[in-house]
C-alpha cells in the first residue's frame, strides 16, 4: 500500500506530465471530487463522483489552456495522516480568449487505502471566469 505523500507526489508528477490516464489511476472507483466554478464558462468544473471521469476532467482542462504557457509552482505539501494539502500557483492562459490569469490554489487530497477517494480544489474562480468569459 503507498502512502498518502506518495500518492501526492505521484499525482502532482503525473499533473505535471500532463498525464490524464496515469491521474486517474490514482483514485479509488468512488470518489467526492468538487472544482469550484461556472461549468457555462468553464465545462470541466463541478462535482465527479467515479473514477472513470478523471481522465476527462483534465483532458477538457487541458484543451481550454494555451499549450506551454502554463507555470504551476508548488509552495508546499502538507500531509496529515490520509490528508493532503498541496498549496500552488497557477498561472494559465485561457485559449478562447488568450486572457493569462493567475490564482492561487489549496488542493485537498483524502487517501484511503492507498487511492485518492477525495479532491476538492479551491481556487480564485473570479479571476477563472474573467479569463474565458467572452
Amino acid at each position: 500500500m503507498s502512502s498518502t505523500a506518495e500518492i501526492t507526489n505521484l499525482f502532482l508528477q503525473r499533473l505535471g506530465a500532463q498525464d490524464a490516464e496515469g491521474i486517474g489511476e490514482l483514485f479509488a472507483e468512488e470518489i467526492d471530487w468538487h472544482v469550484h466554478g461556472d461549468p457555462e464558462l468553464t465545462p470541466w468544473v463541478g462535482p465527479r463522483s467515479r473514477k472513470s471521469e478523471v481522465p476527462g476532467y483534465f483532458r477538457t482542462l487541458w484543451a481550454a489552456l494555451v499549450p506551454g504557457r502554463s507555470v504551476v509552482t508548488v509552495e508546499a505539501v502538507v500531509v496529515d495522516g490520509d490528508e493532503a494539502v498541496v498549496f500552488a500557483v497557477f498561472d494559465h492562459v485561457a485559449a478562447p480568449t488568450g486572457r493569462p490569469f493567475h490564482t492561487d490554489v489549496a488542493l485537498r487530497l483524502t487517501v484511503t487505502d492507498g487511492a485518492i477517494t477525495r479532491m476538492h480544489l479551491f481556487e480564485d474562480t473570479a479571476a477563472v471566469a474573467a479569463a474565458f468569459a467572452a
